[in-house]
């Protein structure tokens, strides 16, 4: 009975092992993933803050106005506009100096005014230059404001922001496939004379996988679940504690995440599984005690 009761639990150690070392390999890769998707929107956010300022002529008419008003309303770059009149602008330029400009002049000095915000994906130097010149060409504009310098910079920090976390991304896939190949060959390695059992008495190369490839999909399920969860915990945690944090994440972006961990852990020990079981199938009986 005591032995029996070692075997059993010695089983439901291995499996218990191999089942937390994929998890925590699995949480890795998942806390990378949601760090890169925050990251992404976070960088959209600053480039749809991103934009222009287009400044009309103080004698202006009406109908320039308008005519700016329609190529914004229809542009395809333009995720917002806001419109201050000359009137408005006066009287902003007035409440921050804390005077009646009127009182110094004779009539007023400034122009209507478009702040523009520019979609994510036209915030840059290039699409603006495009987007100044057709502006420009409208009767009526004085000058469109950019700061095409500062917008390149972003982007360019923003790019290289990218393709480091593709990198790191990258890397921690290749270490979670070796982890878990590891993992799961110490799981096969330990059953190594059942397959030489197997073999003797006829059973194919697929009737002996197939236990080995249940338990392999078993485990990594079982660990993207308990990875998931870990993860869901810490994301519920740091956007509870952290709104600027919980803009940039939201809970169908992480269920996608946690649906491509439970694929990504099934495949991966599937793989390994049927690398670490062929290495067997393949190995005579001497090979057994020498590995």
């Amino acid at each position: 009975m005591s032995k029996k009761r070692s075997l059993h639990i010695s089983v439901f150690g291995a499996r218990a092992t191999s089942v937390v070392s994929v998890a925590l390999v699995l949480i890795l890769l998942g806390l990378a993933a949601l760090i890169t998707v925050s990251a992404r929107r976070a960088t959209d956010d600053v480039r749809r803050d991103m934009g222009f300022t287009v400044k009309m002529q103080r004698d202006a008419s009406a109908g320039n106005v308008n005519a700016v008003k329609k190529a914004l309303a229809g542009a395809a770059y333009a995720e917002s506009f806001v419109y201050a009149s000359a009137d408005d602008i006066l009287a902003q330029e007035a409440e921050l100096i804390g005077e009646d400009i009127m009182q110094l002049v004779d009539e007023n000095p400034y122009g209507a005014e478009f702040d523009v915000r520019l979609r994510p994906e036209w915030a840059c130097g290039d699409s603006i230059a495009v987007v100044v010149c057709g502006l420009e060409a409208i009767e009526g504009v004085d000058e469109v404001l950019t700061d095409t310098a500062v917008i390149d910079t972003i982007n360019n920090n923003i790019t290289r922001l990218t393709w480091i976390m593709l990198a790191v991304a990258a890397a921690l896939l290749v270490i979670s496939f070796v982890l878990i190949n590891n993992t799961v060959s110490l799981a096969v390695y330990s059953r190594r004379f059942v397959i030489h059992t197997m073999r003797l008495v006829g059973a194919t190369g697929a009737f002996i996988r197939r236990p080995f490839l249940a338990a392999g999909a078993m485990t990594g399920l079982v660990a993207a679940v308990a990875a998931s969860a870990v993860l869901a915990a810490v994301q519920a945690y740091v956007m509870r504690m952290d709104p600027a944090v919980a803009a940039t994440l939201d809970w169908r972006a992480s269920a996608l995440i946690y649906a491509a961990l439970a694929v990504a852990g099934v495949l991966i020990c599937l793989i390994a599984s049927v690398v670490a079981t062929n290495r067997y199938l393949r190995s005579d009986i001497d090979d057994y005690y020498m590995n």
